[in-house]
């Protein structure tokens, strides 16, 4: 049995700062469960608030998908220095455990009390200093990955690949299940 799992997706607790996200936290993970996932990772954008929810919904999951897991997680903003008009890595971390949950926890606490205004909007950014001291002080908790694809990804549309920064709201694409899919709301971030 082929095993796909979701490592980054959001729920309307992301919704905190932002409008991101519509999807309660029951309906997705349901859905994923159904489509045939071997579990999803609930990664808001710098919040935790739908843990608690998301943890027992994967309890009750398991009845019916015995092998279904649900993973918490948190998608933070992570930058060297906290300074205005600066770029806002997206970077996703996913507890292995209840100690990598108490990581995740420290980091937005820090995140959210060191909060400023940045371009007309509430920036809650980690600085990568915090992670290195919260991570290092009990490694292996954590999973940790980019959270947006790089610029020259491929992403197979209906007329041939393409780069996902050339993607339009045109474009139709094939989605990971097979399935062909038109693009809501494209978005493309530089890393390095």
């Amino acid at each position: 049995m082929i095993q796909r799992f979701c490592p980054h997706s959001h729920t309307e607790y992301s919704n905190v700062r932002l409008l991101d996200c519509i999807n309660k936290p029951q309906d997705l993970i349901k859905r994923a469960a159904q489509i045939g996932l071997s579990g999803i990772a609930i990664t808001d954008h710098e919040c935790l608030g739908h843990a608690i929810k998301s943890y027992k919904i994967g309890q009750e999951i398991i009845k019916n998908y015995p092998n279904f897991k649900v993973a918490l997680g948190n998608e933070i903003y992570l930058i060297d220095e906290r300074k205005n008009n600066q770029k806002y890595f997206h970077f996703v971390l996913i507890a292995k455990d209840k100690q990598g949950f108490k990581q995740l926890r420290q980091l937005s606490s820090i995140a959210w009390m060191n909060s400023y205004w940045d371009r007309g909007m509430e920036r809650v950014p980690t600085l990568k200093s915090e992670l290195k001291e919260i991570v290092m002080r009990d490694p292996g908790h954590l999973l940790a990955t980019s959270a947006c694809f790089l610029p020259g990804q491929k992403v197979k549309t209906f007329y041939g690949d393409k780069n996902i920064e050339d993607l339009t709201s045109e474009d139709i694409i094939l989605t990971d299940i097979g399935k062909w899919e038109k693009i809501n709301y494209p978005t493309c971030r530089d890393y390095n």
